[in-house]
């Protein structure tokens, strides 16, 4: 045996071990892409589970004998509450409103017709039900809705369900020509 012919065989050997290590790693990208859609469902489904336990936790407070009554009394008409009444009510709809912002954001109120559609029927429902929680929305939560997208939601269900355009001149539930007066 010559060298060419060794040199051949050499060559030969080099090919079939580089398409060895070719397959080799395909495969592994492969388990590596199956390993991260089971991770990113993981993912995924954590998001919901903390989402779900926020929203659980949250509404559990209106069953609390203190703040129920208030829960009750402001979502019927937001007027109605007296001071300290006022500031555990906006407390309870900011928390409702930074979980509602980062399930909009993260898509995790999207399971069945749509993110923006979901979230557009949980708010016909409830502002329809307890308007309190739309004239929070007007005079404090607005101003904190920093994503334009999720406002004019808010806005446009605002319109349906209150039958208005909403006053946007509210900044911290003063309205502000009030203030120039």
């Amino acid at each position: 045996m010559g060298w060419e012919q060794l040199a051949i065989i050499a060559q030969i050997a080099t090919g079939v071990a580089t398409l060895a290590v070719a397959v080799v790693l395909m495969r592994q990208i492969r388990l590596q892409g199956q390993t991260l859609d089971l991770a990113h469902k993981d993912a995924e489904r954590e998001i919901l589970y903390t989402s779900n336990l926020q929203y659980l936790l949250l509404n559990q407070n209106v069953m609390d004998p203190w703040f129920g009554p208030i829960w009750r009394k402001g979502t019927l008409d937001y007027d109605s509450l007296d001071e300290d009444e006022e500031v555990a009510f906006r407390n309870w709809n900011r928390i409702q409103m930074i979980n509602s912002a980062v399930d909009f954001q993260t898509g995790q109120n999207s399971l069945v017709g749509g993110t923006e559609n979901r979230l557009k029927t949980a708010l016909r429902m409830g502002w329809s039900d307890w308007p309190g929680m739309a004239t929070y929305y007007e005079r404090y939560g607005r101003e904190h809705t920093y994503d334009k997208q999720l406002r004019s939601i808010y806005d446009e269900v605002f319109i349906e369900t209150q039958g208005r355009k909403v006053i946007d001149n509210w900044r911290l539930t003063v309205k502000n020509d009030a203030r120039q007066k």
